[in-house]
């Protein structure tokens, strides 16, 4: 499908670094950039803030804890776009220092989210990676991938750490 637009979807968008990271790309990326948040009110929001300097973003919601929601993401950009061209991974959750919540409790969420809701969009979505697309993760998330073990994501065979991201 050469004659589909091209497309980036940034996770987790809709504040922060993917938000920040969605208005770059809405400004420099010549194809549609679609914003993902798994809270859809949110998620518009973000969006109307991004068309109100000028931008065209597409909204998609996105809960990256949620197969379901993953795979619909999958079939829409399957059928609008025949692939995918950027992907860049930065939904995931973060508590504040302080937070009263038990140690073993923030554990499991963080790794339920950070890991396993990252390792499952991975999974359904760089099979649709277009030839000439580049996953990215997000730069919060990047120290996350570089930190495990070797070889399970060395930054010379991990299809998670790519472009400029590598560490020098």
């Amino acid at each position: 499908m050469s004659s589909a637009p091209r497309v980036a979807l940034v996770t987790g968008a809709n504040k922060g670094i993917g938000f920040a990271i969605t208005r770059d790309l809405c400004r420099q990326f010549s194809g549609d950039v679609v914003l993902t948040a798994r809270d859809e009110a949110r998620g518009r929001a973000a969006v109307q803030q991004l068309q109100a300097e000028g931008l065209s973003p597409r909204f998609h919601r996105l809960d990256i804890e949620d197969l379901q929601s993953i795979r619909v993401l999958r079939d829409f950009l399957r059928k609008e776009y025949g692939g995918l061209d950027v992907l860049v991974n930065n939904a995931g959750v973060a508590f504040d220092i302080g937070d009263p919540t038990p140690l073993h409790i923030q554990a499991e969420v963080t790794m339920k989210t950070n890991f396993f809701g990252t390792q499952a969009v991975c999974t359904e979505l760089l099979p649709l990676m277009k030839p000439q697309g580049e996953p990215h993760q997000g730069p919060k998330l990047w120290c996350f991938w570089h930190d495990l073990p070797l070889p399970l994501c060395s930054t010379t065979h991990s299809p998670f750490i790519s472009g400029s991201l590598q560490p020098s």
